[in-house]
C-alpha cells in the first residue's frame, strides 16, 4: 500500500472512530460517517491530492469538538490540518444565525486555498443532497431555507477549484429548492 493509500485511509479510520455513534439528522438516523464519505468521494472524482481527500474525511470532526487542529497535525501533517482549519468555523462563528455563518465561510474560503474550497463545496453538495430527500428533523423550514441559500455563497466563493463540483453543486441545489 502506498503512503497516499495509508494517509487516507489512517483519516478514514480516525474519523469514522471519531464519529461512532453520531447520525445524520434524519427520519432514518444514517450513520454520520456516510456525509464525510460522499465529501471524501466527491473531492477524490475533482481529482484532489491524498492530503485533500484526507480532509476532506477529517472536516467536521474540529468543528464537532471530536480534536484539535493540533491532534490532526500531529497525527497527519501539517497539510491534512491545515486544510481541515481552513474549511472549520471559528468556535465563535458556529452559534450564529446560518445566513451569518455562511457569509463568513464564503468570505474565509475566498482566500483559501483551491484544497480547502474543493472540500467545502464537495461538502455542500453531499448536505444539498440530503436536503432534497428529506430535511433534517431539528431544522425549520426556514433554517433549511436559509441553509440552501447560505451555500450559494460559499459555492460561489469556491466554485472557480473544480469546474466539475461546481456543476454538481448546480445540479444538488436545484435538488434542494424544489
Amino acid at each position: 500500500m502506498s503512503d497516499n493509500n495509508e494517509l487516507i485511509t489512517a483519516a478514514l479510520r480516525h474519523a469514522a472512530a471519531l464519529h461512532d455513534g453520531t447520525f445524520r439528522p434524519d427520519r432514518a438516523r444514517t450513520p454520520f460517517v456516510s456525509h464525510l464519505s460522499e465529501t471524501a468521494e466527491l473531492v477524490a472524482q475533482a481529482g484532489g491530492t491524498p492530503a485533500e481527500i484526507a480532509a476532506a474525511w477529517l472536516h467536521d470532526a474540529v468543528e464537532d469538538g471530536l480534536t484539535t487542529i493540533a491532534e490532526l497535525a500531529d497525527r497527519f501533517g501539517p497539510e491534512v490540518a491545515d486544510l481541515v482549519a481552513a474549511v472549520s468555523d471559528a468556535p465563535e462563528d458556529v452559534g450564529r444565525a446560518i445566513a451569518d455563518r455562511k457569509a463568513i465561510q464564503a468570505a474565509r474560503l475566498a482566500a483559501a486555498p483551491d484544497g480547502a474550497k474543493r472540500i467545502k463545496l464537495a461538502e455542500q453538495i453531499s448536505i444539498l443532497q440530503a436536503l432534497a430527500v428529506e430535511r433534517p428533523l431539528s431544522w425549520s423550514v426556514e433554517r433549511a431555507e436559509a441553509y440552501v441559500e447560505g451555500s450559494r455563497l460559499v459555492a460561489d466563493a469556491c466554485a472557480a477549484a473544480s469546474p466539475l463540483l461546481a456543476e454538481r453543486y448546480a445540479a444538488a441545489l436545484a435538488g434542494a429548492s424544489r
